[in-house]
């Protein structure tokens, strides 16, 4: 397997400061919830990891991966595939570098990449180095009670961490594009995937093997899950869309109720412990039921979180990634609340493609991470 390596250099130099504390529950992906998908929904918290450090890693298109050791405070091993020019000039979103996932679990993260054209499933120790796994396309990856899954419609789950895979079976969907993939802990687990062509629809399943449709998804409820995520908390799943609307359920994603409440967000949804949240520019959208929701104005009120994800310790971290929001003009933030952002200083991370997931874990130390 070839290692797609980062380290420390004149740009991205080793932090002095040391790599943040480790805590309760954790908040893994570009949604946050407890435990590993791709959008860090679900799962059992990760907690204190001996021998390892906690740190966000983030994922971007053209199969750049970023890294913070230090709560967030600073961006490290900024790296990408290939030479790719920006993506205002190419189609990022539809070609082997798309970034399509990322998830913790097991001491791992796990990564894939490519849409259009097919990419690559990948995991590292440290988020720095990567290893391929599973060539394909696949619409996200998630983690939860020891398994993995590749998700798309004739997808595959793996029991070792990505070393074997085994193919999906009874796969109740009618549409092609699986979008997103999340574990959720209610009763026992469940896994979740939402796909969109014509129609959009949602699939559970309670082993990441067999999958069923739901009894009853409204329409915007399948459209928004694969771009708001799917995190679970206070025992109810949640998803929001672009057009506004948050989409909840109560038993495990069985049923589902919609309700309209804002004329439109910009980030996707995590769970901080105690309430769901969801930003627009300069608003905050929060909620402890995915049914009533309440607003706040952030500090700055320019702040616009594109993708955001929670530590355990409940450092939040967000990046902007709105159209024209990269490269230059990319922004990158940390909250300990959601509502006051701290702006980070252009010194502290470098500018690049657009960035898609976080997820938040434990790796080893590396030439970028260390104690």
């Amino acid at each position: 397997m070839v290692a797609l390596a980062g380290c420390a250099d004149a740009a991205n130099p080793a932090p002095e400061l040391g790599a943040g504390g480790a805590g309760g529950a954790a908040s893994v992906g570009g949604s946050s919830g407890f435990g590993g998908n791709s959008d860090g929904t679900g799962g059992q918290p990760p907690g204190p990891q001996a021998e390892r450090i906690p740190m966000f890693v983030a994922q971007g298109h053209a199969g750049r991966t970023i890294v913070s050791c230090d709560d967030g405070r600073t961006w490290l091993a900024d790296q990408s595939d290939e030479a790719w020019g920006h993506c205002n000039d190419h189609d990022c979103d539809h070609a082997p570098g798309s970034a399509r996932g990322i998830t913790w679990g097991e001491g791992w993260f796990f990564a894939t990449f490519g849409w259009g054209s097919p990419g690559s499933l990948r995991r590292s120790r440290d988020g720095v180095s990567w290893e391929p796994l599973l060539q394909g396309k696949h619409g996200g990856v998630a983690y939860g009670n020891g398994r993995l899954i590749a998700a798309s419609r004739d997808g595959q789950y793996s029991d070792d961490e990505g070393e074997s895979w085994h193919d999906f079976r009874d796969v109740e969907l009618t549409t092609w594009s699986v979008r997103d993939a999340a574990f959720v802990p209610y009763d026992g687990g469940r896994f979740i995937m939402a796909a969109r062509d014509d129609v959009s629809e949602i699939v559970i399943s309670r082993d990441g093997e067999s999958w069923k449709l739901p009894e009853q998804v409204p329409p915007e409820c399948g459209a928004g899950a694969y771009q708001g995520g799917i995190v679970y908390g206070n025992g109810t799943l949640v998803t929001t869309s672009p057009q506004g609307v948050a989409c909840y359920s109560r038993d495990g994603g069985q049923t589902w109720s919609s309700q309209s409440v804002a004329p439109s967000f910009r980030a996707n949804i995590i769970w901080s412990g105690s309430e769901f949240m969801t930003w627009t520019r300069g608003t905050l959208y929060r909620s402890t039921d995915g049914e009533a929701w309440t607003t706040v104005e952030t500090q700055p009120t320019n702040v616009d979180i594109g993708v955001a994800a929670m530590s355990d310790e409940g450092t939040i971290v967000g990046i902007s990634n709105g159209w024209q929001q990269h490269y230059d003009s990319q922004a990158f933030y940390r909250s300990e609340d959601g509502v006051q952002w701290e702006v980070l200083p252009p010194d502290a991370y470098t500018g690049g493609h657009p960035i898609k997931a976080i997820a938040f874990g434990y790796g080893d130390p590396s030439p970028s991470c260390f104690p």
